[in-house]
This record gives structure tokens, sequence and C-alpha cells, in this order.
């Protein structure tokens, strides 16, 4: 019998919480337990099935990994997700640098720096009438000198007004502003898209560098301090540095969470652009995606930003819904 002590822990990337497939020897064969992590000790781990709670004896697992969300539809993976288990798993990809709930709502806040972090966060029911979680919602953000801010999100096309919060938001006088798409790919299509470019250089690190911060948009390095507290929060991360001839030409950052990828940061800089350069670190990010076995990636990116959405649309990205920011009224306006 193998000497367990000197096996490599197959779980060790796992943490209570996660939806996890885990492989195990049964009598006469393997099965598995696919559900949520719920427990984790020294001898076993507890998986919620949709059979029931499964207890799996560490010495049996032979494979385990963190699967997505449950699909709500049928359809490619990167499609089939719901909108609010992929509005959840986002937010590993920038984080707050505080927080709190109101029910399922998730109040985000990063001294101003993205709305993404500093927006609440509708994931479920509030507990409370609408009137009244958006007053606490406004009172958390002033109490912080922060504009209170909100985002509801919706299919393609959704119109503010006929979400429940966001129609409740605008009665209460709060403004809508900022359409955002939120994209979705299929990893392996998308390395197919994007053919290596052998005239760049890809460099990727688990860490923050001076090269990347060069190559970073102008209002990341203007925010440098707040947004390198935010990248220091992701769990699973890495930094893409793209070079030509020694010299930084474009950036991109990579989020891990969820068995999803996440494409932040991504920005060439003015002299080498229109060379196809954001396209190689898009075809880098998803070959860092496929050697995890990841299926899935998005990225979030303004209605109105043409350009880009064309480009992401040329890759096989598609829309899976969409989010608009609304602004709280002025105090004593």
């Amino acid at each position: 019998m193998p000497d367990p002590l000197s096996e490599p822990d197959l779980t060790r990337h796992l943490t209570v919480g996660m939806r996890v497939v885990l492989r195990h020897r049964i009598d006469g064969g393997f099965t598995d337990a696919l559900g949520e992590l719920t427990a984790v000790d020294a001898a076993h781990l507890s998986v919620e099935t949709r059979r029931g709670l499964v207890l799996v004896a560490r010495h049996d697992i032979v494979a385990a990994k963190e699967v997505p969300p449950k699909p709500v539809r049928r359809g490619a993976p990167h499609l089939a997700i719901s909108m609010t288990d992929l509005q959840e798993l986002m937010v590993a990809g920038m984080p707050p640098l505080r927080s709190t709930s109101v029910g399922g709502w998730l109040l985000r806040e990063a001294s101003g720096y993205t709305g993404r972090a500093n927006s609440a966060l509708p994931l479920g029911d509030p507990g409370l009438p609408l009137p009244q979680t958006l007053s606490e919602v406004g009172d958390w953000y002033t109490g912080r000198n922060q504009a209170p801010l909100l985002q509801v999100y919706g299919p393609d096309g959704f119109e503010v007004s006929c979400d429940a919060v966001g129609r409740a938001a605008l009665e209460a006088g709060w403004t809508a502003f900022q359409r955002t798409l939120v994209l979705t790919a299929s990893v392996d299509a998308l390395t197919d898209a994007a053919p290596r470019n052998s005239s760049m250089t890809a460099r990727v690190a688990a860490d923050l560098d001076d090269d990347w911060w060069f190559g970073a948009a102008e209002r990341e390095q203007e925010h440098r301090g707040t947004a390198a507290q935010i990248f220091d929060l992701v769990q699973d991360g890495e930094y893409v540095t793209m070079t030509a001839d020694g010299n930084v030409v474009a950036v991109g950052r990579i989020a891990f969470a969820s068995a999803w990828a996440g494409v932040f940061s991504v920005h060439v800089l003015p002299a080498h652009r229109r060379q196809g350069i954001a396209r190689e670190v898009m075809a880098v990010s998803a070959r860092r995606a496929q050697t995890r076995g990841i299926r899935s990636m998005y990225l979030q990116v303004s209605r109105d930003n043409e350009a880009a959405v064309a480009l992401y649309r040329s890759l096989g990205f598609r829309i899976h819904h969409e989010y608009w920011y609304l602004r709280a009224p002025t105090q004593g306006a």
C-alpha cells in the first residue's frame, strides 16, 4: 500500500467553498464526487453533491480539480454559466480593498479606483425592501467618503428601467452611466484565432515589476499604489509583458478563479498600436489558461470602445451579458 506521507497532496490547491470534482477509489474501480467542497481535514474532504454529502478519504483520491459553476443552459461552457455566477467569480479578478454585505448584495470599496472595485453588486436577495437597501448602500459609501455606486446587470440590450433593482434606483434619483459588456470565449478557440507572433517576446510572471508598470495604462500608473494593493489581493494571477527588440510594447494581466481565466489591463503603448500586439497579449493569456486545463475566459469592456470590441469579437469572444453603473444623487441636490 502506498505511503500517504510520500505521495503528493492532490488537493493542496482546493479550498472550502470551491466547486470541485474528486476522482477517488471505490470497491471495483473509481468514481467522481462533484459539488461544493464544504469541509477539509487531515484525513477527509467533504463534498456536497446533488445526491447528498460525500465524504472522501484523502488516500483514495487519484485526481482533484476545481470546476466552473454549474451551467444553467445548454451550449458552449463559456455561454452556459449564469450571469450571477459569472459576476460573482469576476470579483476575484478585481477584488475590493474593503467590503461588506447587505444580504445577498456585495458592497465593494477601493479608494475610488475602478467602478468594479467600488460599487454595490446585487448577487441575491438583500433581505430588505429595495428603497431601504439603497439607503444602506448610500450610507456605507458616504461613510467612507466615496460616491455611492451600484452595478446592475442583465442580458445584452437590457434596459435599466426594466430591472427591479435598476428601476428602484432610478426612482430614487440614481443616474445610469457606462454601459459595459461582459465577453466570454472558448480558450481553445481563442488560441486558434490568435497565432503566435514570432517578432514578439512574452514574459509571464507571478509578480509585478517595473517593466510591467512602464507598459501599464496611464490611469493605472496614476493610481499605482491602490492598483498594486488590489492586484496583491488576487489569489491566483499572472502578469504579461510583451517586448520587441528589448523594449516594452504592451502588457496584460490574467486572473484565475473558479476554473475560469479573466483578462485585465490590456494596454499597448501608443507608438506600437495597430500591429496586432493586443491580439498577441490575448493569445499569450489564452495559452496560459490552456496549460491549466481552463476552458473559458472572460473580459469586460465598455460598449462604446468599438475598436476593442471588434478585436475581441474577431478572436471569438461573444456577449454573455452586460451591466450599467448607477450613481446616487448628490446630497443636497
